[in-house]
């Protein structure tokens, strides 16, 4: 039997408003620290693809809050990722070998420097994002977890971004994961998030 995967509006609604909130308060935050804000919507299970959305919502925001971008451009960007997040099925990196996270990523840098498919220079880096994000993911067996592969999505993907792009996008120092306790499948010490394998 196939789990029919429904994605609420209202979700993606919320997720979007959390971006722009941070975006209006100015917060100065690390890309994993957005990420774990809409991953703590009472609505974003452990595994769903609200991640492939999630992604790019993240780097878009912290990249336009750089930037100086005005709001009404990054609410046009993150629509822009909403539309494209959403052809992403669910259980693409098991069933289509490219798991979400890496996509998005590939996602945002396509929307921020407006790449299409006949797009030159920043075709490749659109590609070549997303494949170093599935490189680095792939350094982890499965089976899958969804915050897993945004975190090692996020470790590959900024300095990447920064050196293309000229931004300034942090990463957290370190990232402890919070959610494996939800996780069924968690791979525990064999994640590198994993809390006890924090040695500070």
């Amino acid at each position: 039997m196939v789990h029919q995967i429904i994605l609420k509006d209202s979700v993606l609604a919320d997720l979007q408003q959390i971006c722009l909130g941070v975006y209006d308060a100015g917060q100065k935050l690390t890309v994993e620290e957005l990420l774990e804000k809409m991953m703590d919507h009472p609505e974003v299970p452990i595994h769903y693809p609200y991640h492939h959305f999630i992604m790019p919502a993240a780097l878009l925001t912290l990249a336009a809050m750089e930037q100086s971008e005005p709001r009404e451009a990054l609410e046009e960007m993150l629509d822009t990722a909403k539309t494209r997040s959403l052809q992403v099925p669910g259980g693409v990196c098991g069933n289509f070998g490219a798991c979400g996270a890496g996509v998005g990523a590939g996602i945002f840098m396509s929307v921020w420097t407006q790449t299409t498919p006949v797009s030159g220079k920043t075709w490749q880096w659109c590609n070549e994002l997303t494949g170093l994000c599935l490189q680095k993911i792939a350094s982890v067996e499965g089976p899958r977890c969804c915050k897993r592969t945004a975190y090692l999505s996020v470790s590959e993907s900024v300095p990447y971004i920064n050196e293309k792009l000229g931004l300034h996008l942090q990463n957290s120092p370190r990232v402890v994961c919070k959610y494996y306790e939800k996780n069924k499948e968690c791979r525990h010490g064999e994640c590198p998030y994993y809390p006890l394998n924090d040695k500070d």
